[in-house]
């Protein structure tokens, strides 16, 4: 197939998918928005900085959802090991990370890589959720009992994103979860968690 066509039909079914979420977003009466800080490693308002990488967090007002940015200051390159970067819910369970959105969707180089590599004096930026590895269908097509057709690019959120009681979002006012970050330098992986406070709970 030609590369225009190529991605006419990546367009079309893009497109196909915006609207289908739109039209998914009317199946609950309430929706939740969270804002969360980050209150361990302490006295880092937005991440870590060491003598071979700096790595900033800025939480988005999704279920979840981190803007990250990695420097790698060091002499050689490090690596992003996917299989051990993962969330821990506020329930206390592991859940997989990944990357995700439109950035991810247009790195065909990623597409099928274990890890992300990132060379000396480089900047890797992400926007990263819980859910399984995206391998060649980034998106995941759900129906429930009522008839609602769902599409994201995640088995399921962090957190709820809708419900028909406001009391569902509420109740994680003042709860925490964790992002672990692994990253590898030469054969040393290096485990960086993270951990937020939801401070506010938005219905609407």
């Amino acid at each position: 197939m030609p590369t225009i066509q190529r991605h006419a039909v990546m367009r079309s079914c893009l497109w196909g998918c915006f609207i289908l979420l739109s039209l998914s977003a009317c199946g609950s009466t309430y929706h939740f928005r969270y804002q969360y800080a980050l209150i361990a490693p302490s006295g880092s308002a937005e991440g870590v900085e060491t003598d071979q990488v700096r790595i900033q967090l800025s939480p988005a007002p999704d279920s979840g959802i981190m803007q990250l940015a990695i420097v790698n200051k060091s002499t050689q390159a490090i690596a992003v090991v996917w299989d051990q970067t993962h969330y821990v819910d506020p329930l206390g369970r592991r859940r997989p990370a990944t990357e995700t959105g439109m950035q991810w969707f247009f790195r065909p180089r990623e597409w099928f890589a274990d890890d992300t590599r990132i060379d000396p004096g480089h900047t890797f930026h992400a926007r990263v959720q819980a859910g399984e590895h995206q391998l060649y269908n980034p998106f995941t097509l759900s129906r429930s009992a009522s008839g609602d057709v769902a599409v994201s690019t995640a088995a399921a959120p962090l957190l709820p994103t809708g419900a028909n009681a406001r009391t569902v979002g509420q109740a994680y006012q003042g709860r925490e979860f964790r992002f672990v970050l692994a990253l590898r330098l030469g054969t040393d992986v290096t485990l960086y968690p993270f951990t937020f406070r939801i401070t506010n709970v938005e219905v609407q």
